[in-house]
């Protein structure tokens, strides 16, 4: 394919397929991975869980969802890396590109956006309160969200490099100031609520396990975005497995202990409850920022697929999607989205399956039996649509139900009728 030019730093590569001399380290990319996974919902995540059920338990459903994620995100990512272009393009092998470019990409594009207005809006909401806290001063809501909405998409803007270049800063930052108040908590609160017995879980340790799959649904299908960037699959495995499984496992035990010991499993709401909001202003900024700002950018990389736009559209498309997202945001109306953000998170999973059958049992996991379809391809849009709505089962596991259905009603449609969309 086609080498494209830089624009100054902005990166100019987009659904074409990524350069040799423009691919990174597995480090490079590990670090993107973990600012993912370092937010406030990862957080959250674990408080649920040690809400739900004893402390032992909730770790490890964690451990055994990470893994899975890791292993499904290694499936996804490979492709990227051995094919150098985007989720979205990958997704015209299955769907076809008018399949992929007007449904597949459009549900993408809406779902990066609206978890990007979502993040944006927790993290204007805490600021100003933070702010408010240590000095005071009261800082209207919205404002924050736009002040904080504009940054982050600026660095979305510019691409890899920024991203690269914002985790190689932040994640070490975060690393740090997390364990200040870790041990600051502990020393605050005591660890004798880490062995509170639960009479009652409210939740299975299966249950668990498919809430933590559930909760990584989107950044496993969306692998392909970041893992483009690889030279080779062992970089693509060690990127996926030592960016996802620290950081997603240290989040998720983090808000279970705070959860235990704090009653909040928000680690910057524990620092301004112990009288030190500016550091807890320091990890809701960097984790939101690394995490959203991956949203956005993959925001713009599905957009550029579904308006039919030129390579160096990327940047605009995102500039616009992140104000929408920012708007949404700053008028307060992003919460009551999440929801469908979720519902739309379930709709992924099908579509996992069937990348997974594409590449790695049809096409025996060689590039040069990829094919991007034409048109509409019937195949993948009535098996994802039919394990959609298996996921909506009774019985079962809903994720699992959906995969099952897509993948095998795919593999047997291909094989039945060979070259036919």
């Amino acid at each position: 394919m086609e080498q494209k030019k830089k624009t100054g730093n902005v990166e100019s590569v987009t659904l074409e397929q990524v350069p040799m001399g423009e691919r990174k380290s597995w480090a490079d990319v590990a670090m993107i991975q973990a600012g993912i996974m370092i937010c406030v919902p990862s957080l959250m995540l674990g408080g649920i869980l040690a809400e739900a059920m004893p402390m032992s338990q909730a770790i490890w459903s964690g451990v055994i969802g990470y893994a899975v994620i890791v292993a499904l995100m290694i499936f996804c990512g490979i492709m990227g890396s051995d094919l150098g272009v985007p989720t979205c393009v990958v997704a015209s092998g299955v769907f076809g590109k008018q399949g992929s470019s007007k449904l597949i990409s459009a549900l993408f594009m809406i779902s990066m956006i609206g978890w990007f207005a979502v993040q944006n809006g927790v993290c204007g909401s805490a600021f100003s309160n933070l702010i408010e806290a240590g000095t005071g001063v009261k800082i209207p809501i919205p404002l924050s969200t736009v002040v904080w909405g504009v940054i982050m998409l600026v660095t979305a803007v510019y691409g890899i490099n920024a991203l690269d270049k914002l985790n190689k800063i932040a994640i070490p930052a975060l690393v740090i100031v997390t364990v200040i108040g870790c041990v600051v908590a502990i020393q605050r609160f005591g660890t004798g609520n880490l062995s509170m017995v639960i009479d009652k879980p409210s939740m299975s340790f299966a249950d668990g396990v498919v809430l933590t799959i559930s909760f990584m649904a989107t950044g496993a299908l969306n692998a392909p975005d970041f893992t483009r960037y690889q030279r080779t699959r062992k970089d693509t495995v060690l990127s996926s497995a030592i960016g996802v499984m620290p950081a997603g496992m240290a989040m998720l035990i983090l808000g279970a202990v705070m959860t235990r010991i704090a009653q909040q499993y928000d680690i910057s709401l524990v620092f301004s409850d112990i009288g030190l909001p500016f550091l807890g202003m320091i990890v809701l900024i960097l984790a939101t920022w690394t995490t959203n700002t991956t949203n956005a950018y993959s925001a713009g990389l599905n957009a550029v697929m579904v308006f039919n736009l030129k390579e160096s559209g990327r940047s605009l498309a995102t500039v616009v999607l992140g104000a929408v997202g920012t708007v949404l945001a700053a008028v307060g109306v992003a919460g009551n989205f999440e929801g469908f953000l979720t519902l739309l998170g379930n709709a992924f999973m099908p579509i996992i399956a069937l990348f997974i059958v594409e590449y790695w049992i049809l096409g025996k996991g060689r590039a040069e039996n990829f094919t991007l379809r034409e048109g509409w391809s019937a195949a993948g849009i009535v098996t994802w649509a039919l394990g959609f709505a298996a996921t909506f089962l009774t019985v079962g596991i809903s994720f699992i139900n959906g995969m099952l259905v897509s993948g095998i009603l795919y593999l047997i449609w291909r094989l039945v009728k060979k070259g036919e969309n």
